[in-house]
């Protein structure tokens, strides 16, 4: 005879009983803590999503050959199934029992040869019908002989640290050139709260970046309050934040450590930022898109993270020294996590590039198609990977899967080797005649802010190469700087002599500019009435102030406007300073983030406890109903799903979301997706029930 799940748990050995609960511990909960409640809760549709998604490729083949089998029949002879690879069930199935999916029926136990059972919510989840099967499936992308460039090449110890301390200064370097271009010219925000394509791809080549690296360091520095809205009802602007410069020149390991744990959690993907999730749909960078961007699989934990931290666990399985394809990379990505989303080769391509430029992975020099560990990489993916089991033992609800988002972090070790390994910030530079200005080390960022507003970047590194021409000097010296202030400047910062190129350069854009020169005037009077006007010409207090009716409401004096101001309180006139091109207050900018959402997080069984819970389990009190109940929902769905395979009438209790309870007699069809379907005995009429608010059901022994 067959054994429902509730019953296999109930009589199942204490080695298979206790594999499962660990390996479950998002379905223990401290209030009810009976077999039928641990089965209900594994057979809901979460419970089986969550220990599908936790499958491997290989453990998921097996899983959607039991789904298609039990179709036909619910218990399946895995060893007289064509379709099942034995080798593969014998490897597969212990995995699926642990995971609650699929169990011994029979009395094989869990003998690869025997009778078992799959969930009935894994065979709706899994793709089972026929044009699914027809599908190429992500997973087996690579197989029947178009396996990826396995070949591994090496990458010498010295190179591996220069990239990736290089790679350290570099995105620190960048981050802060594009707060600073913000800071100088803020963009526009659309209607959609976002910034245009073209206002990305004008800053990607202000900055010498890739567009792909370009939002990525956009997405971080929102991440980072770095920088947000300017207040501002008539013309909202993307601009830096009040703080954002004090955040950039404080301690630069701290900054990088920041940038890559607000990478590792971000939820959008660049690539479909960069190109758009389809033809007709245009996505804003830094504006929340509408829907999800992935189409697939719901996972408990968003795709971009979990891709990430996939990628670097490979590269840390790859071993310091080694590098292996993209493709290779991206073929381990799948067999590890079938089920993500977020499976294109591009995308996992483009989260390579991005642990280049990081610092957390390097190419050899003649493969740049090849990618491996850095240093900072290997010992990230180690500490991910230390947090993950440290936070699954404070946190069991992120079984099966065991990633949390919040849990991705740079741990603290890894903030001191970088810091040790960055070069100390050098204060002057190397002005030459060609006009680069080249600073041999990460630059300080009081000299990097003098050289913006002269030059722009070139070149970055741990060196930063900057290029003077006449444009950069005339923006700046447009301001109202002379020339003799910008090369004391630029003299300031500089290591040698300035060239004689740069100084022509700079009083030659000035004599150009002196032509036409524009100044304010010293002071202007407005008043509301010509009187008043009147009495302040007359007063012979306000005769040092020189002032010359140039209209009867409007005069123009020969102080300041501070100096006038006085001598007006000194006569009793009372008057307001007014300076609209310099208001009194700062403006200020709206950081954008997400609506703050509180989530309730039901209790889970600590491990502490959990000794004494399998305990109260395996007691004779908390074993599951006889055969013939149906406490659970599990109960429901096995009855119903082999009273429609038999074609037997059954009778059920109904609650409805007040309590009351009606008894329906119906000939069940199909039971899927948490719902059963089939006709009303008494009317003949079509119904859908929810398995949730079953109460009981009874099989008619009769054949209908």
């Amino acid at each position: 005879m067959s054994m429902t799940f509730s019953q296999w748990l109930a009589h199942s050995s204490d080695a298979d009983f206790e594999s499962f609960v660990r390996t479950r511990r998002d379905l223990l909960q401290p209030e009810s803590p009976t077999i039928p409640a641990l089965a209900a809760a594994a057979s809901s549709r979460i419970g089986v999503s969550r220990g599908i998604e936790a499958l491997s490729a290989a453990e998921l083949e097996v899983g959607i050959a039991l789904a298609k089998a039990a179709r036909t029949s619910p218990d399946i002879a895995v060893g007289e199934n064509p379709h099942i690879d034995p080798t593969l069930a014998e490897a597969a199935l212990p995995r699926l029992r642990d995971l609650g999916l699929a169990w011994p029926a029979g009395s094989s136990g869990a003998r690869s040869a025997g009778t078992w059972r799959i969930q009935s919510e894994a065979i709706t989840l899994l793709p089972t019908s026929a044009a699914d099967s027809a599908r190429a499936q992500p997973w087996r992308h690579y197989e029947n002989g178009s396996a990826p460039d396995s070949t591994v090449e090496s990458i010498p110890q010295p190179l591996i640290r220069n990239s990736e301390q290089a790679g350290v200064a570099e995105v620190i370097s960048s981050l802060r050139g594009l707060v600073d271009e913000l800071a100088a010219t803020p963009i526009s925000r659309l209607t959609s709260g976002g910034i245009s394509k073209r206002d990305v791809s004008r800053l990607a080549r202000t900055l010498d970046l890739g567009l792909e690296q370009t939002i990525t360091l956009l997405l971080a520095a929102k991440s980072l309050r770095l920088i947000g809205v300017l207040e501002d009802a008539l013309d909202p602007q993307w601009t830096a934040t009040d703080d954002a410069a004090d955040v950039l020149a404080g301690d630069r390991a701290e900054l990088w450590a920041a940038l890559v744990t607000s990478w590792l959690r971000e939820s959008l993907d660049v690539t479909q930022l960069a190109a758009g999730a389809s033809e007709n749909e245009r996505l804003t960078v830094l504006a929340t898109p509408k829907k999800s961007l992935f189409k697939g699989f719901a996972q408990s934990v968003p795709a971009m993270p979990l891709l990430r931290s996939t990628v670097l666990a490979v590269l840390a399985d790859i071993g310091l020294g080694s590098a292996r394809s993209a493709k290779w990379v991206h073929a381990q990505v799948l067999a590890r996590r079938p089920l993500i989303p977020a499976h294109g080769f591009a995308v996992t391509e483009a989260v390579l590039h991005t642990c280049v430029s990081l610092g957390l992975a390097t190419t050899p020099l003649q493969k740049p198609a090849h990618f491996g560990p850095s240093g900072f990489g290997l010992r990230l993916a180690q500490g991910l990977a230390a947090a993950m089991a440290v936070q699954a033992a404070e946190d069991p609800s992120i079984a099966p899967l065991g990633l949390g988002v919040d849990g991705l972090e740079v741990p603290g070790e890894l903030v001191l080797s970088v810091r040790e390994g960055l070069g100390t910030e050098v204060e002057s530079v190397l002005i030459q005649s060609d006009l680069t200005a080249v600073a041999t080390g990460p630059i300080d960022p009081r000299v990097h802010h003098i050289l913006r507003r002269f030059a722009v970047v070139e070149a970055r590194g741990q060196g930063t190469v900057y290029r003077i021409d006449a444009e950069t000097i005339e923006d700046s010296m447009q301001s109202g700087l002379s020339p003799d202030d910008a090369l004391a400047e630029l003299a300031g910062i500089s290591a040698e002599e300035l060239p004689s190129t740069l100084e022509f350069l700079v009083r030659n854009t000035a004599s150009k500019l002196r032509r036409v020169q524009v100044a304010g005037a010293r002071s202007v009077l407005i008043v509301d009435d010509p009187v008043d006007l009147d009495v302040i010409l007359s007063d012979q207090a306000m005769l040092p102030a020189g002032l010359e009716r140039l209209a009867p409401t409007v005069a123009i004096g020969q102080l300041g406007p501070e100096r006038t101001m006085h001598l007006l309180e000194s006569a009793e006139h009372h008057a307001l300073l007014h300076s609209p091109a310099a208001p009194a207050r700062r403006r200020r900018v709206i950081t954008q983030s997400e609506p703050e959402v509180h989530l309730r997080k039901r209790a889970r069984v600590t491990d502490d406890r959990l000794g004494e819970y399998i305990r109260i389990l395996r007691s004779p009190g908390a074993r599951a109903q006889p055969e013939a109940g149906t406490a659970e929902p599990l109960g429901h769905m096995d009855r119903l799903r082999e009273a429609a395979e038999a074609k037997r009438t059954v009778t059920i209790r109904l609650a409805d979301s007040h309590g009351n309870e009606r008894v329906i007699e119906m000939r069940p069809a199909t039971v899927n997706g948490g719902r059963v379907r089939g006709t009303v005995t008494s009317t003949g009429a079509e119904a859908s029930l929810a398995i949730a608010r079953i109460v009981s059901v009874e099989v008619s022994p009769e054949q209908t």
